[in-house]
């Protein structure tokens, strides 16, 4: 019996594995096809002029406080497991996270960066749900400073673009994740969900559903750190808007760091449209309708985009020496399967 149900474990992780690679290639195709269209109508020779005149220590001083945004990360995620679960060394934590960027950005669907942070992080104690929770609140940390911030930043700027709500934009998000927020911290409403799983004949996901909310009520109990984690990733999101601007910086462009406080949150939230790879394409085109409406041409917007994006995939390119290294099949397929019961 137990040889069946592992069969079965690893059969449905290889499906769902199955499953996440077509998805991943219908959204390559939108992704090429956005960027065909980007570059078919814009001028290449001051896309080309732009790069060639960027000025590289700048670049290089956005690339290192990306990574100091990274660290940053990595200590706010270790400050929530503590109340959860056993946690690892910054060593090992710095590792697992790496291998997180990486796979965001080569495996963004079935086996997505925050699937393998919480399978990597809960493996040794099997604290999965644990895991679970204290990844999700990390992001949803980082989330909520990204949109207090931005909330702000319409206010001390004139946020509004011919043909794109940008201020209604943030604050329905804002609300939005707000509501989300409110659900999950309120065990009332877990229970109601939970009883509608349930009448489902979902018994299995019910059981998920209740571990991970006893672990977020466990947090509730825990404000400081809760308020901490907030603190944290306020200085940390100003730090993510501090590449865009820097970079902007080295391509010669003298934009208030005001415009993106604004910006980036709005574009932050139109890459996270599901009909792309990891937004590309969709995030291009913000970049260059956003900073167009303040004056930037379409080439330089799209290389300001592109050589913001070079740092990310910069950035994962550890995580992925790691992973080749220490990879395991059957934990790809394992992850693959968490990736459809998370």
């Amino acid at each position: 019996m137990r040889r069946s149900i592992g069969t079965d474990a690893v059969s449905n992780g290889n499906g769902q594995f199955m499953k996440g690679k077509i998805t991943a290639l219908c959204k390559a195709g939108v992704s090429l096809l956005l960027f065909f269209l980007l570059f078919r109508k814009y001028d290449f020779q001051e896309f080309g002029a732009t790069l060639r005149n960027a000025q590289l220590g700048f670049l290089v001083a956005a690339f290192m406080i990306l990574w100091i945004g990274h660290y940053i990360c990595i200590f706010r995620w270790r400050m929530l497991m503590r109340p959860l679960m056993p946690v690892f060394s910054l060593v090992r934590l710095f590792q697992i996270y790496c291998i997180g960027l990486f796979f965001n950005l080569a495996f963004p669907t079935a086996v997505g960066g925050d699937v393998v942070k919480m399978y990597y992080a809960g493996k040794p104690s099997r604290n999965y749900a644990q895991s679970f929770a204290a990844t999700f609140l990390d992001r949803d940390a980082g989330m909520l400073a990204m949109m207090i911030i931005a909330c702000i930043g319409t206010f001390l700027i004139p946020s509004e673009i011919p043909g794109i709500p940008v201020r209604l934009l943030i604050w329905l998000s804002f609300a939005a994740f707000i509501g989300a927020n409110i659900v999950i911290f309120m065990p009332s409403l877990h229970r109601l969900f939970t009883k509608l799983l349930h009448s489902l004949k979902l018994s299995r996901t019910a059981g998920r559903v209740d571990a991970i909310s006893s672990a977020f009520q466990v947090m509730g109990k825990h404000p400081r750190i809760l308020l901490d984690s907030l603190l944290i990733s306020i200085f940390n999101q100003v730090m993510v808007f501090a590449v865009a601007w820097v970079t902007a910086e080295g391509l010669h462009l003298h934009i208030s760091f005001l415009y993106f406080l604004v910006f980036i949150p709005v574009i932050t939230l139109i890459t996270m449209i599901p009909i792309s790879l990891n937004g590309l394409g969709l995030r291009e085109y913000a970049f260059v309708s956003l900073f167009g409406g303040i004056g930037v041409t379409p080439a330089t917007g799209l290389a300001l985009s592109l050589l913001t994006l070079l740092m990310i995939v910069l950035s994962a390119v550890p995580g992925g020496i790691v992973y080749v290294i220490f990879r395991n099949r059957n934990e790809l397929q394992q992850m693959a399967g968490m990736g459809k019961d998370f």
